[in-house]
């Protein structure tokens, strides 16, 4: 019980909690986007941040442009937002949708136009 006790305690010492980057796991999550609409569709995949080695604040991100119909592989180990999300984005040169989203299956990648006109692009998120 002794030992116990002392790796406890190395093991805080040696990685503090309020370190720690959040959710990563040791093999790929992978998701297909997909662009149901009928136009091109530019994103941002963006993991949790996260403090790198020199003590600074970083994220993983990913660009992402999709044609009519085009489907895009993305994996990511992490590390992640709580429940295994990663945050999406769909942008022009302003954020359009953003939402946290689970890296399993298909994410659906839409479009809908309001009867005044006003186009509205949005994913399915998880």
């Amino acid at each position: 019980m002794k030992y116990l006790w002392m790796i406890l305690i190395a093991t805080c010492v040696f990685f503090p909690i309020e370190t720690k980057a959040g959710d990563v796991t040791p093999f790929d999550e992978c998701a297909n986007l997909r662009n149901m609409s009928n136009q091109t569709i530019m994103g941002v995949v963006r993991t949790a941040p996260f403090k790198s080695t020199v003590g600074e604040v970083e994220r993983h991100e990913g660009s992402f442009r999709l044609e009519p119909d085009e489907i895009a592989t993305i994996c990511s180990q992490g590390p992640f937002y709580d429940g295994y999300r990663v945050e999406l984005i769909i942008r022009t040169i302003i954020p359009l949708f953003t939402c946290k989203t689970r890296l399993s299956g298909d994410i659906y990648l839409r479009k809908t136009e309001t009867e005044d006109g006003i186009t509205k692009l949005y994913a399915d998120c998880k």
